[in-house]
């Protein structure tokens, strides 16, 4: 068929990839509607409005993030409330921190309003709430509220992995960093794992922060080596780069093409989805196994702390003499 406004014939649909999913459109309608779901807000009142402009998946992310700090100096010893919150902060935050070093951009935690205080907001809820009551609450549900909140981060962390890495690169037309593979690749992985990589440099999850060789040299970490594969994962399946587009002068580009052609076709929206879940999932079975490990180190460290007290209780009791009132004065003061 011929154009009659052009004269020309419309390009061929018969080349197009296909995605490996369209057979199944209950996928494709879930994929097409997590980017808003990811986005929504908490909302209530007439119309649906927004109660308060912050994500639902930002304050779960919040919540996880601060409850794995406060876990952390649990176990460690308790730190100055701004030190604990500066920790929490570069944690949640970190990855964005350094890619937007890395590309010159403005950092996105600073261009709203709401991002920063609902943080500080969930963390000093997880910390200083009185009685302890979000953190016991958190204990309790112990090891369900860890695989949930986990696998909430880890799904946010597929999306961002693709989204606001690989894509962002991407999408920065006119600049040759958008058809770098060496840029979409470290900037998606660094945005998956910044806050770990941070503070394995400096350990600010430390009470006395060092300045130390990262030890990712020596021993990858978990969230590095996911970021990685999800990043990777994401380019490969969507089929986003071509040797023969991007190195056309490089013999073995069509050899290449081929190779990479072998991997089934997502469309974006599709890859996005599976670089969600598969996130998910790895965080949230990682997450119950290290929730087992807290518990046992908990009840270890309370049989310790009533074992520690019987025998102080024991050896006073031995000792067969009661206090003098001397000593109950001085007691007293």
């Amino acid at each position: 068929m011929v154009d009659m406004a052009t004269g020309e014939a419309p390009p061929s649909m018969d080349n197009a990839p296909v995605s490996a999913l369209a057979g199944f459109g209950a996928v494709q309608q879930l994929a097409s509607a997590c980017p808003a779901m990811m986005k929504a807000h908490w909302v209530g009142g007439a119309g649906g409005a927004s109660v308060v402009p912050v994500g639902i998946f930002a304050t779960l992310h919040a919540l996880r993030v601060a409850y794995e700090v406060r876990k952390g100096v649990q176990a460690t010893g308790r730190q100055p409330l701004l030190q604990e919150l500066f920790m929490m902060l570069t944690f949640s935050f970190g990855g964005a921190i350094l890619t937007g070093l890395m590309l010159g951009n403005v950092q996105p935690w600073l261009e709203t309003n709401t991002t920063v205080p609902v943080y500080a907001t969930a963390y000093l809820l997880m910390a200083r709430m009185p009685g302890d009551a979000l953190y016991r609450l958190l204990r309790r549900l112990s090891p369900v509220s860890d695989v949930f909140l986990a696998s909430v981060d880890g799904l946010v962390r597929g999306y961002g992995v693709t989204t606001a890495g690989v894509d962002l690169v991407r999408s920065m037309r006119g600049h040759p960093i958008s058809d770098s593979l060496v840029a979409w690749v470290l900037v998606g992985t660094v945005l998956g794992s910044g806050g770990g990589l941070i503070d394995d440099v400096l350990q600010i999850s430390r009470p006395r922060w060092a300045f130390r060789t990262p030890s990712i040299f020596t021993a990858i970490s978990l969230d590095v080596k996911l970021s990685f594969t999800v990043t990777v994962g994401y380019i490969l399946s969507t089929h986003a780069w071509s040797f023969t587009e991007h190195a056309p002068a490089f013999p073995l580009s069509p050899l290449l093409d081929r190779v990479l052609a072998l991997v089934p076709h997502l469309s974006d929206q599709e890859a996005q989805l599976v670089s969600g879940l598969l996130c998910s999932a790895i965080v949230g079975t990682t997450a119950h196994a290290q929730a087992a490990q807290y518990a046992a180190a908990e009840r270890a460290a309370t049989a310790t702390a009533r074992r520690k007290k019987f025998d102080s209780d024991e050896a006073l009791g031995s000792d067969g003499s009661s206090p003098s009132d001397d000593d109950v004065d001085s007691a007293g003061d």
